[in-house]
């Protein structure tokens, strides 16, 4: 309730401001002119009145009729002008009575029976309508400018767009046609390194082997196509880290799973080698207590996937930023809003990655 209200003052700041001065200007001139001061009763009174009538003047009448499409409304404008003026104040005076004669103990039934009292009692709201409609067309007016320049913004917001997207198509067309300077010939000297050293050097060889089959994968035209089955890239993963697994002494602490129902969705590739990359990279994975975790979920039409590592106090290489920033741009493009991708370091130095898209 606190937080609402404070909202609320905080958003009309200013016109509370104009109301109070201009309140605080009435009640000075009529002391001067008078050399009465008005009890506060009174002030709040007539003042809620006209308050009122601004408000509803601009926020109602005007909003609902020069608003309007109907040609009718706005030409009507000024008969419903005498009707509001003339409900203003017929309810005034019924209220005035009320307050005056139980409230003031004061007889006002008289009030209105000359010609100048009268008057006086027309031009009021004719002046607080006057201000009221010169509100209405200023906030009009800046409603518009900030339409225009909204719709300024997104419009360079698209032209930025697109230049990105075409960059990224070059981008990606230029590391396709880097991926086939002549990947038969890599992949023969894997294999040939492989037949060389799988009696000498059985686990050197196994690690060449899947080595050859991450290259092969990675440089084929199924991966460079946009979609691929997620097994593939499951099994391009698993293979990954018996490669990594070769490298180090100590294994690493990281789980990999995932469910039957995830195998068959096609899924943009090589993201999972972004995610696997930068566990290794900055992730802690000595510690058994600590470990690191990929998990591969679907149901019901939502693909899920989630990591998880401990962020290595030691590691000296650059923190998370441009990989991850590449999957956000290729899930947007390849899945619109349908996809979504987060990711935040938690207060225990857990830094967790989430993808979910509708299937």
């Amino acid at each position: 309730m606190k937080d609402h209200l404070f909202n609320f003052l905080h958003k009309y700041k200013y016109h509370f401001l104009i109301w109070s001065l201009y309140i605080a200007y009435e009640v000075l001139i009529i002391k001067l002119f008078t050399g009465k001061i008005t009890a506060i009763e009174i002030i709040i009174f007539y003042n809620t009145f006209n308050i009122s009538l601004f408000y509803i003047h601009a926020n109602i009448l005007l909003k609902y009729t020069l608003d309007s499409r109907s040609k009718l409304l706005k030409f009507s404008l000024v008969f419903l002008v005498l009707i509001e003026i003339a409900l203003f104040i017929s309810i005034k005076y019924g209220c005035e009575i009320i307050f005056f004669t139980y409230v003031q103990h004061i007889d006002i039934s008289k009030a209105y029976a000359n010609f100048t009292e009268l008057v006086k009692q027309v031009w009021r709201p004719v002046y607080f309508i006057g201000f009221s409609t010169g509100y209405y067309f200023l906030m009009r007016t800046r409603r518009q400018s900030q339409l225009v320049e909204e719709m300024e913004q997104q419009e360079l917001e698209n032209v930025i767009q697109e230049k990105e997207i075409k960059n990224e198509l070059v981008l990606t067309q230029n590391a396709f046609l880097r991926s086939q300077i002549n990947p038969d010939f890599l992949i023969k000297t894997l294999s040939y390194l492989y037949d060389e050293t799988r009696e000498s050097a059985p686990k050197a060889a196994e690690s060449i082997l899947s080595l050859s089959d991450i290259m092969q994968y990675a440089l084929s035209k199924e991966a460079s196509s946009g979609f691929v089955e997620l097994e593939k890239e499951i099994n391009l993963i698993e293979k990954f880290l018996l490669l990594h697994q070769a490298r180090h002494v100590q294994r690493a602490a990281l789980k990999f799973s995932y469910n039957n129902a995830s195998l068959s969705i096609s899924f943009i590739p090589l993201v999972l080698m972004t995610l696997t990359e930068n566990i290794l990279k900055h992730g802690q994975l000595d510690d058994p207590q600590k470990p690191a975790e990929i998990k591969i979920t679907c149901k019901n039409s939502i693909l899920r996937i989630t990591t998880s590592n401990y962020e290595s106090s030691k590691n000296q290489i650059p923190s998370h930023g441009i990989g991850l920033k590449n999957i956000k741009k290729r899930l947007y493009l390849a899945y619109g809003e349908t996809a979504s991708f987060n990711y935040y370091l938690d207060s225990k130095k857990y830094f967790h990655t989430t993808i979910e898209v509708q299937i």
